[in-house]
């Protein structure tokens, strides 16, 4: 991102934030070469095909649909539920909340019984259960996760890249990574190994959200280029009374 320092030159040290907005990143087709099956299948069923394709591959909007996707294939294919696929054929019935929890199980005491994907699979009507059909299902919730963390990882690190910048604040919102386990990690490791070694960054909760933030954002610019228009006008009146 370019910025003419003779737009932002109401700020005296020239730091300005950047709202992303990049849930459109990928609409010309640049992220096809990372899209699979289940990624298509989502923005086919979705309200706005072909939109907002980076959102789609990792925000929690999309992140339970993606998981019951891949379910219902290896279901189809014999490898899940014993070939059993009616409890998990629903669009929608896999809520991204389930591939928090469903985490747990692989961070916590619970590694090996599995515990709360046993629990959740048994609500969506899934019969038979086997010890491996939970530890598949939670492998397929720790891929999704770690992929749309990675993705995150790789556009915030361009930014700080781009910016070359001693140190940046992150602020981020969203229920993914205000509730999932281990995704705040595995997006703090993955920023760290792909940005210049002589940066450094933050990344901050915003408790407020995206809508308040950018309102606050907005109140902060104008303030400061009025406080900016007063110097000036003082600086102008001051000169004036000199010269008379």
């Amino acid at each position: 991102m370019h910025v003419s320092p003779n737009k932002i030159s109401f700020y005296s040290d020239f730091q300005i934030i950047i709202n992303t907005e990049w849930g459109a990143f990928g609409d010309d087709g640049s992220l096809r070469f990372i899209y699979t099956k289940f990624d298509r299948q989502v923005d086919q069923d979705s309200l706005n095909p072909g939109k907002q394709i980076f959102e789609k591959m990792i925000s929690g909007l999309y992140m339970g649909e993606l998981v019951r996707l891949v379910l219902e294939t290896l279901a189809k294919e014999g490898l899940l539920f014993g070939g059993e696929l009616d409890a998990i054929s629903r669009k929608g019935c896999f809520k991204t909340r389930y591939v928090s929890d469903i985490e747990t199980d692989l961070v916590g005491e619970d590694e090996k019984t599995f515990q709360s994907t046993q629990q959740i699979l048994t609500e969506l009507g899934v019969k038979n259960l086997c010890q491996a059909d939970c530890a598949n299902v939670a492998y397929v919730c720790s891929v999704i996760s770690a992929r749309s963390a990675h993705l995150l990882a790789a556009g915030i690190a361009t930014l700080i890249n781009r910016m070359q910048r001693p140190l940046v604040t992150v602020g981020l919102d969203g229920s993914v990574y205000r509730y999932h386990p281990i995704f705040p990690k595995l997006l703090d490791d993955k920023i760290a190994e792909l940005i210049d070694e002589n940066l450094r960054y933050k990344l901050m909760l915003s408790e407020d959200g995206s809508g308040i933030g950018a309102a606050i954002v907005a109140a902060v610019a104008t303030r400061i280029r009025e406080q900016k228009d007063e110097e000036q006008s003082e600086g102008s009146e001051k000169k004036e009374e000199k010269s008379t």
